[in-house]
């Protein structure tokens, strides 16, 4: 083989081996783009979850703050009926007092207002 010959496929490999070797950088770079951004999706998803549950807690705190101060009136009222106008009184003679405690209870739940 010729010297000029040998120099131009010493040229060749040389340009194939680069080719590589900027694919081989250009992958890598992909890569890491692709961490960073599956990185950044994920502490979206995990704030959204600390939001979630957040705003859940609340909610329930609220459900178990509502309901209590249903029964506690609802009590009060079965103790002293003489604060309760004979419109307001509770039925003590069957379930009507059930339905109305919870009736009132998911109105209060719903409205947040006692």
């Amino acid at each position: 083989m010729a010297v000029a010959d040998e120099a131009r496929v010493s040229d060749s490999v040389d340009e194939v081996i680069n080719q590589v070797l900027a694919a081989e950088r250009a992958a890598g770079d992909a890569v890491d783009r692709c961490r960073a951004e599956a990185a950044q999706v994920l502490a979206e998803a995990e704030e959204t979850v600390r939001r979630i549950a957040t705003r859940t807690e609340r909610r329930i705190k609220l459900a178990h703050r509502t309901a209590d101060e249903a029964v506690e009136r609802t009590l009060r009222d079965l103790q002293d009926p003489g604060l309760v106008s004979a419109d307001e009184a509770p039925d003590v003679g069957g379930d009507g007092l059930v339905d109305r405690a919870v009736d009132q209870l998911v109105a209060e739940m719903l409205t947040g207002k006692p």
